[in-house]
């Protein structure tokens, strides 16, 4: 599904001086009862969030910019316990003109980024909406009035409220299904909604600890101290977004020098067909273009007996659902019209996508879907303007909740993914802030959903009526082209060809202080290909357990409370499609050929947990299936002595 996708630099241009279904069809999402469900009596969750960490006091900095916030607080609920779920999100439920300001955010955003695109776009109104959020609630004054207008808020304790608990219910939804696949024995599950949100504060920036506390206590967003001159501060800030995004996008950013703040918004969605489409049924055909071209791609096929379509002024729409309780959603023009139309106001964006419950007609819906997989970089600050919110970037400009400093909105951009097959969409977005100092349906029995040629797409939440992602598929053999000609120069294929392993690291996940512990390989099997000829490297050493002490690089753990094992996130200029860790006690050191380890294997979750007083051996894989798209393969192992 991320084949032949292209990875961007990102720049942060920092200037000092004046640089819905979908609603008619909405269904509250339920855990339904299952023949298996038993009465087991549980400890009621508490739905608020825990306390999050003091103030860490970074040693780059010195001036405690790291805050540390905690994720919702995991509900204690037995999977079977369907009514306790259910409570849990009605606890957690939006209001209607909070839902309906985000459907209107969604249209009026979604026509003016994507009305202009010349090839393929992907955008998400939900990752720019959080984003826009965190910077509303800390701005003051006309500023804060254009930004909470247009995110359809009466004031910032709505926004605060509204935005908490959308972040929790998609947590708590997540946890529960998975919990419950798990339990009926479907390890596999992998269908989620996930949001992420930092702060990113310059050594240079006064910030109020307050405003600190909000981003944590409402957005669930950790704060990290950082020196924006340093080339690393880039490198970890990408690293934050593979993580929160499982892969899906890896940026290099090269954040300016004079960049104060930065606030990164990450979105994951991965929905699995709710009837997966068969392999055996896809095949090749022609993609009609619209300058009169044509693409071979493969199509995806079903027929459906009873599927939902609305038939409007000039388009078709139908639905595919997945099993997360979103559907994708496919607007089909006429023969004859363009995607455009469709694009040309929010008006017309949302009386095409937007259904009330009598506008849908059940049909026999004949599918025919290409599979489709690009990615999109959107520069935004021209699109914000537009919408009426000039005021935040401009040298006067009202922050005064976030820093006593005067501060203005430099650049925002999103770059986001978007990958179609037989068994589901995954979309992932991030959306980035930069801020600098300022001064009708017809009576037919069949309808045919025939992709082939240029359509609209969105991915609908059902439950909170939100759309996720709103896009236009031109060519789906093609790449995406940047909508902003301004950032042409800053977008690269950034693919990295690698030669031998690279060194990983490991990174305290409860510290907040970005120091990373880093390991070379040892032992390693590399291939790559390079001016179309293979060529391998080898490396043989010595058993993990023949480490010598006295020479070794010992990773001593914090002794958080009295924890028996400390979380480190694994990070890695590639990240490899597995990771095997395999344990020892370090008292089996010299016992190589009689000591057995126990092994963990960890796969797109790279939040390794680790014991103090153990010799570790993690064994990456670098799939030799991916040599097409990265141009390498292999195997590296690496020691880690604990402390």
């Amino acid at each position: 599904m991320r084949e032949n996708r292209k990875r961007f630099t990102a720049c942060l241009l920092a200037v000092v001086m004046a640089s819905s279904a979908v609603a008619g069809c909405q269904q509250k999402a339920t855990w339904n009862q299952d023949p298996k469900t038993g009465e087991n009596p549980v400890k009621a969750p508490d739905t608020q969030k825990e306390e999050t960490d003091k103030m860490a006091e970074d040693p780059k900095s010195g001036k405690g910019k790291t805050f540390v916030a905690q994720e919702p607080k995991k509900a204690e609920l037995s999977p079977e316990d369907y009514e306790g779920w259910n409570r849990l999100l009605a606890e957690n439920e939006i209001s209607e003109a909070f839902a309906e300001g985000l459907d209107r955010f969604a249209y009026e955003s979604g026509s003016t980024v994507l009305k202009d695109t010349q090839g393929n776009g992907n955008y998400s109104p939900l990752s720019l909406y959080y984003t826009l959020a965190l910077a509303g609630c800390g701005a003051r004054g006309e500023t804060a009035g254009q930004i909470l207008e247009k995110l359809g808020v009466k004031d910032q304790e709505e926004l605060l409220d509204q935005c908490r608990r959308l972040y929790q219910s998609y947590a708590y939804y997540s946890q529960g299904e998975q919990e419950r696949m798990a339990y009926y024995g479907m390890e596999d599950y992998r269908s989620t909604v996930q949001l992420g949100n930092s702060l990113w504060i310059s050594d240079q920036l006064n910030i109020f600890e307050e405003y600190q506390k909000l981003a944590a206590e409402n957005f669930f967003a950790s704060s990290y101290g950082v020196d924006f001159g340093q080339a690393e501060t880039g490198k970890r800030m990408g690293e934050w977004i593979a993580q929160k995004t499982k892969g899906v996008l890896a940026p290099q950013l090269e954040p300016d020098p004079a960049t104060l703040l930065v606030i990164l918004n990450t979105l994951y969605f991965y929905g699995g067909w709710a009837e997966p489409f068969s392999e055996e049924l896809t095949e090749e055909d022609v993609f009609y273009l619209e300058d009169g071209g044509q693409a071979v791609v493969p199509y995806l096929n079903r027929t459906e007996t009873e599927g939902a379509v609305k038939r409007g002024d000039g388009f078709t729409l139908s639905y595919l659902g997945t099993n997360n309780g979103c559907r994708m959603v496919f607007l089909l023009p006429d023969e004859g019209r363009t995607v455009g139309e469709f694009l040309e106001s929010p008006e017309r964006l949302r009386d095409a996508m937007e259904m009330r419950e009598e506008d849908w007609a059940s049909k026999k819906v004949i599918w025919k879907v290409p599979k489709f997989d690009f990615g999109s970089s959107y520069q935004l600050k021209d699109a914000l303007k537009a919408m009426g919110m000039e005021r935040m970037f401009e040298g006067q400009a009202e922050f005064g909740g976030i820093s006593p400093d005067p501060l203005m909105v430099s650049d925002v951009i999103q770059e986001t993914h978007i990958g179609v097959d037989e068994n589901g969409v995954e979309g992932a977005a991030y959306t980035m802030m930069a801020m600098a100092r300022g001064a009708m349906a017809e009576n037919e029995e069949i309808a045919k959903m025939i992709l082939d040629r240029p359509f609209l797409f969105g991915i609908r939440d059902d439950y909170h009526g939100t759309w996720l992602f709103l896009g236009v598929c031109k060519n789906p053999e093609g790449e995406s082209e940047n909508t902003a000609a301004d950032c042409e120069d800053s977008l690269a294929d950034n693919d990295l060809l690698l030669t031998s392993p690279p060194e990983i690291g490991l990174e305290d996940a409860l510290s907040g202080n970005m120091q990373r512990f880093m390991v070379k390989p040892g032992n390693y099997s590399w291939h790559w290909r390079e001016d179309g000829k293979m060529t391998g490297l080898e490396a043989c050493g010595s058993h993990p357990l023949d480490t010598d002490l006295k020479k070794a690089d010992i990773l001593k753990l914090p002794g958080y409370n009295g924890l028996e094992e400390s979380d480190f996130l694994l990070s890695c200029i590639k990240m490899p499609g597995s990771v095997a860790v395999q344990e020892w006690d370090i008292s089996q050191l010299g016992k190589a050929e009689t000591a057995e380890p126990s092994v963990k294997v960890y796969t797109g979750q790279w939040m390794l947990s680790l014991k103090p007083d153990k010799v570790y051996e993690l064994v990456a894989q670098w799939p030799e299936e991916e040599l097409e798209r990265q141009g390498f393969f292999g195997e590296a192992r690496y020691v880690v002595v604990t402390d």
